[in-house]
């Protein structure tokens, strides 16, 4: 009898990664009852901390710093200067980067224009802490897990708070995951002309905040079917998961604890005060809870480069 693969080799062997695969394995049994046709099989993660790093900041936000402001993100160490670093953000850099958007859009920048500008910097940008490009920072077990839905004929979509128009042009090459795939923030266009030809244009307006509620949203609008399986690691994704949560879904949260090879962090939201936080919502509709530290075996495959 030959060796069995092992479809999630960097996950530890653990009630998480047990759970995945007897999702997996009864989902696509015909002869079991929880069967799910393949036109049915919906999975969708969120991007950012679920998929890959979103710490010190976001790398859209590396990205407008880089090209609104021409500086790179700060390497911070010490807790009080992440604090200060943090309060300088919210209280500066964001007011540029809201100015200098509003000037950059304005000028009428075009939607292919906007991502081969994205293309172009997350090709040669690298983290400030790991010294590597961002989309060699997906997590490896998650990319596992992306394969292994694929495999098992899911189609897999990302719905992410980043706007999609950031994502699409590294998602194929990353993720594996198609640009019809890719659900996220957005901003208002309109059509217009450039010469004889006609472009679309984007507008400094938000059109669609992919956060909470409007996640579930843009799902039902963009596949009409409810996702039976869904990843995510903030409180943004709460309602995506709970929107799926039923007896033969998987619901899977992502808990940011291994602060040597990532960081560590709560998934709750330091800007809630009052009701349920991400984790009782896990606990009281029992979600997976993906501990990093403990259940994954590596967080990132360095060894093998990713192009995008």
């Amino acid at each position: 009898m030959g060796n069995i693969i092992d479809p999630l080799p960097s996950w530890h062997e653990g009630d998480i990664k047990r759970s995945i695969i007897s999702f997996i394995e009864r989902v696509c049994d015909q002869h079991s009852e929880h069967f799910v046709p393949i036109e049915n099989r919906i999975a969708t993660f969120d991007n950012d901390g679920t998929l890959i790093v979103e710490k010190p900041v976001l790398a859209q936000v590396a990205y407008f710093k880089r090209k609104l402001l021409d500086e790179d993100v700060l390497v911070t160490t010490s807790k009080l200067r992440r604090t200060m670093h943090w309060a300088k953000e919210i209280l500066f850099d964001s007011l540029s980067i809201l100015k200098l958007g509003f000037t950059f859009f304005r000028k009428g920048i075009t939607t292919e224009e906007y991502r081969a500008s994205v293309a172009k910097w997350i090709s040669h940008a690298k983290h400030p802490r790991f010294k590597t490009h961002y989309t060699n920072l997906a997590y490896q077990p998650m990319l596992e897990v992306l394969a292994y839905f694929e495999q098992n004929g899911f189609s897999n979509y990302i719905v992410s708070g980043s706007t999609a128009n950031f994502i699409r042009p590294w998602s194929q090459d990353t993720y594996q995951v198609s640009v019809n795939r890719v659900i996220g923030s957005s901003l208002k266009t309109r059509l217009s002309l450039r010469g004889d030809s006609l472009a679309v244009k984007l507008e400094p307006i938000p059109f669609s905040i992919e956060s909470r509620a409007r996640k579930v949203l843009s799902i039902e609008r963009r596949i009409a079917k409810r996702p039976i399986a869904a990843f995510g690691n903030s409180f943004g994704d709460v309602d995506m998961l709970r929107w799926t949560t039923d007896s033969n879904a998987l619901c899977v949260l992502i808990h940011h604890t291994d602060e040597v090879r990532e960081y560590k962090y709560s998934p709750n939201s330091r800007f809630r005060w009052f009701g349920k936080n991400t984790l009782c919502y896990a606990k009281s509709l029992n979600w997976h809870v993906v501990d990093m530290k403990k259940d994954w075996k590596i967080i990132f495959n360095l060894t093998a480069k990713r192009k995008c």
